[in-house]
């Protein structure tokens, strides 16, 4: 996703209408951790506050709720982590509790909803599609356009080898590739 298409989403999941206040504020949460950690959506719906490092900005990815199984520490910028601490201390969320509420099928279907009250289509003109782990990819994305190094990206994303990094999680468009080749010296 472009960063004004990230915009446009967080902005119609704070004000589209839910069934609660609780629930918009939770998606607009979510999206954000998913944009700002690489997490999955599995992985963020089972986060509790335990695993959350509130002093030192880290968060430990448990083992049995990985994809490949293994644990490892994750920093987190400070203003989620600060967001993520408010939250849990506006909820009363205990340290071995779900700090979320939402499963797979809720997630996708809100993120559908918002998609479309941000005027966002679900498919893109190059044919690609977007849905909830889009906001993985754009994590990935967004790193590699700050000219963060790939093996940097890879270990953010919990990713084997670059290769998959590089291959399936980082988009190059024209643009990016122009604006590359005009930091080159001409001869």
């Amino acid at each position: 996703m472009t960063e004004e298409e990230v915009e446009r989403l967080l902005q119609a999941a704070t004000e589209r209408k839910s069934r609660t206040k609780k629930q918009a504020g939770e998606r607009t949460l979510v999206y954000r951790l998913l944009l700002g950690t690489g997490l999955r959506s599995t992985e963020l719906s089972l986060l509790t506050p335990h695993q959350i490092d509130f002093d030192r900005n880290r968060l430990s990815v448990e083992a049995a709720k990985t994809k490949n199984k293994m644990a490892d520490v994750l920093p987190v910028h400070p203003d989620l982590v600060l967001s993520i601490k408010e939250w849990v201390e506006l909820h009363g969320i205990q340290p071995q509790e779900r700090i979320f509420r939402y499963n797979r099928d809720s997630i996708r279907r809100s993120f559908y909803g918002d998609l479309k009250a941000a005027g966002i289509e679900r498919i893109g003109d190059d044919g690609r599609s977007i849905d909830v782990h889009s906001l993985r990819k754009t994590f990935g994305t967004m790193l590699a356009r700050e000219g963060v190094p790939l093996t940097t990206v890879q270990r953010l994303m919990r990713h084997s080898t670059p290769l998959l990094t590089a291959k399936l999680y980082i988009d190059v468009d024209p643009v990016d590739m122009t604006q590359a080749l005009e930091k080159l010296p001409m001869y």
